[in-house]
């Protein structure tokens, strides 16, 4: 694995973010290809803050990591304008994903980096604090998740 992160030298040095995605935009994430994520709810951490990003069904899995660099909620017309094409949605997609709330929020990401072996849900749940995949995002401590990406080791 490369060194993430490594040109951000105030990353946040308390948490990092666990950001579950469908395979299809993890792949995109860690291929470069998409570089916002979009989430019905805000993350509420200090950026930049290292993020996990761990591959849902059927693969389930820990399979990288990038580095959150800002968080923006919008009212969803603008944020659709200001990211759209960075998210790897079509617009269709995005209200979908959206129906029901007025705002949404745009994590941009930057140095996306693949573990050199993914990490089995399996394998993750061994650790000390038994790790539980999140619906859509969660915070472990630092420790914690240096814990998580030294199984790729």
């Amino acid at each position: 694995m490369s060194n993430p992160g490594a040109t951000h030298a105030a990353l946040d040095q308390n948490r990092m973010i666990v950001l579950s995605l469908k395979p299809k935009f993890a792949d995109a994430i860690l291929a470069g290809a998409k570089t916002v994520e979009l989430r019905r709810s805000e993350p509420k951490i200090v950026v930049p803050t290292r993020a996990l990003v761990y591959a849902t069904s059927p693969v389930r899995a820990l399979v990288g990591t990038c580095i959150v660099t800002s968080v923006e909620s919008e009212q969803l017309a603008t944020l659709w304008r200001e990211y759209g094409p960075r998210t790897g949605v079509n617009h269709q997609e995005f209200l979908d994903y959206f129906e029901g709330v007025e705002k949404g929020t745009a994590l941009t990401l930057e140095d996306p980096a693949s573990l050199l072996q993914p990490i089995p849900l399996t394998r993750l749940r061994e650790t000390s604090q038994g790790f539980r995949p999140p619906q859509s995002f969660a915070y472990v401590d630092t420790q914690t998740g240096a814990e998580l990406l030294r199984l790729a080791a």
